[in-house]
């Protein structure tokens, strides 16, 4: 059992503290469903799960109360309406953003900044560990940017401001301001590939992106972007 709950997992279904109950951790880029999504996961929750639903902080929504019997009908469900789960792992994690366009403050559209990273790397794994990934259109950065592995902060209209090496947890650590603003589109897509290729190259096994600044400089980091420039 101990082997089926650890394949689960990584598929994105937790095992609670309740014998046979699971929960499914849906992805949700941005935080951003439609209202059809919506009715699917609420009619999930009440046909196989507890009947309520959690959201999380990094955006998503966990679906608690399943059965072990009724996890492959739940997802199949999920499924056919578009909805994925989250996995965890050594991966770009679900990337979260504030709403973007649609706030007065925006200086960036944040949402279609995720959606388009979410294409180009979201879906990326064989990482040292995890990565996250956060958009704010603004610097109040009410997605708390500098929290993230990257975070990035709309500057100016239509630029950005790229910060890296940010977590949370028993150790954490504020992320670092690249020196150079970048442009909305594809030089802010290109210099986030290139710095997870970075960090995927240089990090060392378990160790999160900003130890790994820690461990050769951020310095480092940013003489090897602007060799690519």
């Amino acid at each position: 059992m101990d082997e089926t709950i650890k394949a689960l997992k990584a598929q994105g279904i937790i095992k609670q503290r309740e014998d046979d109950k699971f929960t499914l951790r849906l992805r949700i880029v941005g935080g951003r469903l439609n209202a059809c999504s919506l009715k699917v996961i609420e009619n999930v929750a009440e046909r196989y799960g507890s009947g309520h639903l959690h959201l999380t902080s990094r955006q998503g929504v966990e679906i608690p109360g399943i059965v072990l019997a009724d996890l492959d009908a739940a997802r199949t469900a999920l499924a056919d309406a578009g909805l994925e789960l989250a996995a965890p792992g050594n991966r770009v994690r679900n990337i979260v953003a504030c709403p973007g366009g649609s706030c007065k403050n925006s200086h960036i559209d944040a949402q279609a900044i995720a959606q388009e990273l979410d294409k180009r790397v979201g879906r990326r794994e064989g990482l040292p560990h995890k990565c996250k990934i956060a958009i704010t259109g603004c610097p109040n950065s009410c997605v708390h940017t500098l929290c993230n592995d990257i975070g990035i902060v709309g500057s100016g209209r239509g630029t950005c401001a790229v910060f890296v090496g940010g977590k949370l947890g028993k150790k954490p650590r504020t992320a670092d301001c690249l020196p150079a603003k970048v442009a909305e589109g594809e030089e802010l897509y290109g210099l986030v590939e290139s710095i997870i290729d970075w960090y995927e190259a240089h990090g060392e096994t378990k160790e999160r992106f900003g130890f790994t600044l820690d461990r050769l400089g951020t310095g480092s980091l940013v003489e090897a972007l602007d060799g690519q420039g």
